[in-house]
């Protein structure tokens, strides 16, 4: 299944008085890169949430954010600390009169040390407990990401086949061209023959050397076969249930490469404007493909 790299997932769990939000916003990025806002007290569940996270998401840039709702009693359960925060108070007077600072000491300047806030000794063993409700909540908004992710990958998909549909009937127009040009190629060498024919050092070697350099010029069969096979390979690429970005980018390149040398030997108005065609067509695949995982 194709998946977009752009998408956001949310999840609420709540159970046992605490209420867990994550929140998932994802861009396209080369590889996956989590970027993790969680609660303070949450931190030593940080890494193991990251991992999850990689495990499940192989490419794109996610900002995860993590919220914890423990509601009047996570209030109760924190204590002030005053005899640190007279402490901490003494302390910054001190700095103060040494540094000669004028500006007085506030409660912001207090309250903004943590220390004077004391958290229960079975801290550790509540947020233990907490831990199978959290990695619920972030696993089903991996899952809610996934299924928006999935959603624009089905849109992506449905316009890549349109526009491979158009690349191929480009290609059938461009082999009627060339068959129509056969004539007018038929022509020129005519006069290039009579002109060598003309010259007293007639050299016969030399005239079939010019024959084999304009055969080769005109014809863009090998081209457009390679350019048929690569959009078939890009179809079925489209259908596979893995990460395909990476792949489907190598299969533009190559395309590109046909499309190019086409252009180079065409020599013909008609099929330079179709080539310019498909160079469009598939310039929007690219940009579009920066955004598959």
């Amino acid at each position: 299944m194709l998946k977009s790299m752009t998408g956001f997932g949310r999840a609420e769990v709540s159970e046992s008085n605490v209420t867990f939000t994550t929140e998932i916003r994802s861009v396209n990025n080369r590889y996956c890169e989590v970027s993790l806002k969680i609660p303070q007290s949450l931190q030593n569940l940080e890494n193991e949430i990251r991992e999850l996270i990689q495990k499940r998401v192989s490419r794109g840039k996610l900002h995860v954010f993590i919220r914890m709702d423990e509601g009047v009693e996570a209030v109760t359960r924190i204590h002030f600390d005053r005899e640190a925060a007279l402490t901490y108070y003494r302390m910054l007077e001190e700095l103060r009169y040494s540094l000669s600072i004028d500006e007085p000491i506030n409660m912001d300047h207090i309250l903004s040390n943590e220390s004077v806030f004391k958290i229960p000794d079975d801290h550790i063993d509540r947020i233990e407990k907490m831990r199978p409700i959290l990695i619920d909540c972030v696993e089903k908004a991996i899952e809610d990401l996934k299924k928006m992710r999935a959603q624009e990958g089905n849109h992506l998909k449905k316009d890549f086949m349109e526009r491979l549909d158009a690349i191929d009937q480009v290609c059938e127009t461009i082999k009627n061209l060339c068959t129509e040009r056969v004539p007018d190629a038929r022509k020129k060498l005519n006069e290039r023959i009579e002109t060598l024919l003309e010259t007293d050092n007639f050299d016969r070697e030399r005239l079939e050397i010019e024959i084999a350099l304009l055969a080769d010029k005109l014809d863009v069969t090998e081209e457009l076969v390679r350019l048929e096979s690569h959009t078939k390979f890009f179809r079925e690429a489209l259908d596979d249930g893995e990460s395909v970005g990476r792949k489907l980018n190598f299969l533009i390149q190559e395309m590109h490469r046909e499309i190019n040398t086409i252009g180079s030997k065409a020599n013909h108005a008609g099929i330079a404007h179709h080539v310019v065609d498909l160079k469009e067509s598939l310039e929007i695949i690219r940009e579009q493909i920066q955004n598959i995982e």
